[in-house]
């Protein structure tokens, strides 16, 4: 089946709007074209990452795991093993990001079986040491993270991989301020974000180096940088009309720059838009961070009833 471009009136494929549309950041029409063109003829490799990705963006979760999946398999019947662990990598990077740490582990193992079945140096090698690196700050083992970081930017280094980069180049960041260095920590991060600004970092990495760091101003109180990262942060988000990852998060980490500014209507909306918009998308994360923010301004504001609720969902959402 072909789609009628109405200002041209001419007949385009679904693929080629699909593609069109991911190029312009239309995550949401890039999902539905390539759904077509999926349902008339099955996507090539190439095309189901691409709709992997753009699924993720728009928090179609399922989507975007069976694209990767089918993804994944069309990479192994080809023979091709590096770009089949690529797919597992993403596969696990969505998986965490829902909270499905034991099968976001399997995946990741499959990832570093088939990469040495491949047998030569490749770039993905860096991202599964960035996953490593994670295991090790939340073991403790601060100096190892920063050691696997390194490897890691080391890595991107040589393959020119910007992506990488900037995800291992920040996480030496937040590895610095666990260990108290904070100033040089603080220095990595605004340079990792220097290249988010820049769009040199893909959709998909750029908005969780922009949460992460603004996770690392909030440990350390840095609230001029939150404030100014958060503006950004907004600005970023506002320039994709489709996202809807990340978006959520961003309302809430604005809400609590304006908590702490005293504008507390301002705060209160938007952390009450930030509960609507990831309730909308089941299994987000950062639902229970939303409730628990419109909880603590209604507390500041005197109305504990309002507050007692929000605290309640917020728990009920997984925030402790």
């Amino acid at each position: 089946m072909e789609s009628v471009r109405p200002e041209a009136g001419e007949i385009v494929h679904p693929l080629e709007l699909g593609r069109a549309s991911f190029k312009r950041r239309g995550w949401s029409d890039a999902c539905r074209h390539l759904l077509e063109a999926d349902a008339n003829a099955p996507l090539e490799a190439k095309d189901l990452e691409t709709l992997a990705t753009a699924a993720y963006l728009a928090s179609r979760d399922a989507e975007s795991e069976a694209a990767w999946n089918r993804a994944h398999q069309a990479h192994l019947e080809r023979g091709d093993r590096e770009a089949a662990a690529g797919c597992a990598l993403w596969l696990a990077f969505g998986l965490f990001h829902r909270g499905a740490a034991a099968p976001g582990g399997g995946w990741i193992a499959r990832a570093g079986r088939l990469l040495e079945e491949a047998g030569h140096d490749s770039v993905i090698r860096g991202y599964l040491l960035v996953f490593d690196a994670i295991r090790r700050i939340d073991t403790g083992d601060l100096p190892g993270a920063h050691a696997t970081f390194q490897q890691a930017f080391e890595i991107a280094q040589r393959f020119g991989d910007r992506d990488l980069a900037g995800l291992a180049g920040h996480g030496r960041g937040r590895a610095l301020i666990r260990q108290g260095r904070v100033a040089d920590g603080m220095t990595l991060l605004d340079e990792a974000m220097v290249s988010v600004v820049a769009d040199e970092v893909s959709p998909v990495l750029a908005g969780d180096i922009y949460c992460s760091v603004l996770e690392a101003c909030r440990e350390v109180f840095d609230w001029r940088r939150a404030r100014e990262w958060t503006a950004s942060l907004t600005q970023w988000c506002g320039s994709q009309p489709d996202l809807v990852r990340y978006r959520g998060e961003c309302l809430i980490y604005r809400a609590e720059i304006l908590q702490l500014q005293g504008d507390w209507p301002e705060a209160l909306r938007d952390a009450q838009q930030a509960c609507e918009r990831l309730a909308s998308a089941p299994g987000q994360p950062a639902l229970g961070a939303a409730f628990y923010r419109v909880g603590e301004i209604h507390r500041l504001c005197g109305e504990f009833s309002r507050a007692d609720d929000a605290y309640r969902q917020a728990a009920q959402s997984g925030r402790r």
